[in-house]
């Protein structure tokens, strides 16, 4: 049997973790902390356009050589799996990388989605039309103000909403919208219309849903605790190699053996790279791209860019193969057993359209790649 080593705990990993024991191998997960995952507000992006992605030479997924059939037959597999696994543990997703859709979050402001939570599926704006809206406030909470979020969704959207507070008795005064995460939803007097509720409440009515949240929100907090049960915590600090493959990863006094590595450490919240005059891959050394082009080597322009658009420094990111091997500054393959997945990855924004559906398919592909030594 196969022994894979997955370093990293968000939703790149998970997905890595859950293709590898698909496929037969025996998996071992090693999660530092919780990465952006966790600062997920409800609304999954997984990808735009196939076709516009596979016009960008330095997207992740337009460099796995696949047309868009090929895509889509593996985004179909990738996200059925995730959202049966996750089902399994308390988190039910709802939606496809097919369809998308605009929900509301705290603000009344719209976000798109492909994938959301089943507790915020039915506020779906566009089936909301033609329905009264009851968002539910909270008087004690200091942080969210069910008046105005009311008054957006009526301005924006044309849906006929109104606020109706209930109050907590037991909530102290400016009390946070996370001090409601895990009580049970109150009932509103509101009759015959659907309910918004801020999210974090429990046992929602039939008729009421989840608004989407800010950082820190109640829906980052469900999908991390869903996706990190049953990972080892440990920060893995080093690399140990071979003859041109890896043989294991060391945490403090503790080495973690397999035959094949996954790489999902995140982008800059995951410590998956480190910002600094040259932007570096820390574990490895693994050559660090911007547009095809190696960081190290772009120099001055490459600070020009990121001064004139901070967004530059978010596309930086390790390069791979079509297999998902890591590349060196070279382009070539400094190890034939490890494969990387997620944020780490460069060639496309993480908070955009394909701002999950990078990390669930190459996580996904790593995963098998791995347990099959591809």
């Amino acid at each position: 049997m196969t022994r894979v080593l997955v370093v990293g705990g968000g939703i790149a990993g998970y997905c890595a973790a859950l293709a590898a024991r698909r496929d037969g191998a025996e998996v071992t997960v090693v999660a530092r902390a919780p990465g952006a995952t966790a600062l997920y507000a409800g609304a999954m992006e997984i990808v735009d356009d196939l076709d516009s992605v596979l016009r960008s030479p330095y997207h992740p997924l337009a460099r796995l050589g696949m047309d868009a059939v090929g895509l889509a037959t593996e985004l179909d597999g990738a996200i059925s799996t995730l959202q049966l696994a996750l089902g399994k543990e308390g988190l039910r997703l709802e939606g496809g990388w097919r369809s998308r859709g605009l929900f509301a979050d705290i603000h009344g402001l719209a976000r798109s989605a492909n994938v959301v939570p089943d507790s915020v599926a039915p506020g779906e704006l566009g089936a909301l039309s033609g329905k009264r809206v009851a968002v539910i406030g909270v008087p004690e909470v200091g942080d969210y103000d069910a008046t105005s979020t009311a008054q957006a969704l009526k301005e924006l959207h044309g849906i006929e909403a109104f606020a109706e507070d209930i109050s907590i008795a037991d909530l102290p005064q400016g009390a946070a919208l996370t001090d409601l995460y895990g009580r049970r939803a109150p009932a509103p007097r509101a009759r015959g219309a659907a309910i918004a509720y801020p999210p974090g409440f429990t046992n929602l009515p039939a008729d009421g849903f989840e608004l989407l949240a800010s950082p820190p929100s109640p829906h980052g907090w469900r999908l991390q605790q869903a996706i990190s049960l049953g990972a080892v915590a440990a920060q893995v600090m080093s690399f140990e190699s071979a003859r041109g493959r890896i043989t294991a990863a060391r945490a403090a006094s503790r080495a973690f053996h397999a035959d094949a590595f996954v790489l999902a450490t995140g982008r800059h919240i995951g410590g998956g790279l480190q910002a600094g005059r040259t932007t570096t891959e820390p574990l490895l050394g693994l050559g660090v791209f911007h547009e095809g082009v190696p960081a190290a080597g772009l120099g001055t322009r490459l600070h020009h860019l990121k001064y004139l658009s901070a967004a530059e420094e978010m596309v930086l990111g390790v390069m791979t193969d079509k297999r998902l091997h890591p590349l060196s500054e070279e382009g070539t393959v400094p190890y034939s057993n490890l494969y990387a997945a997620g944020a780490v990855l460069g060639g496309y924004e993480y908070s955009g359209p394909c701002g999950f559906g990078v990390p669930i398919l190459t996580g996904w592909l790593a995963g098998r790649f791995a347990a099959r030594q591809e």
